[in-house]
């Protein structure tokens, strides 16, 4: 019965451990791909100046 606990015990503990490491390395995965999405809706809305060069978006300073 012993055995039984302390393996259940080290199963949670090791579950818990996972769950921790996964927050820790996705929470600021969201945050970049909502900005990401932000950035890429405001230039197909033309609210932003920018170029594509090989795939890659250059933002241009708006002039007043």
């Amino acid at each position: 019965m012993e055995g039984d606990l302390w393996l259940a015990i080290k199963v949670i503990a090791c579950g818990l451990a996972l769950v921790y490491c996964g927050y820790i390395l996705g929470r600021d995965k969201g945050v970049k791909l909502g900005a990401s999405n932000a950035i890429d809706r405001l230039c197909e809305g033309g609210y932003l100046k920018f170029t594509k060069i090989k795939g890659d978006i250059e933002l241009h300073k708006l002039e007043k």
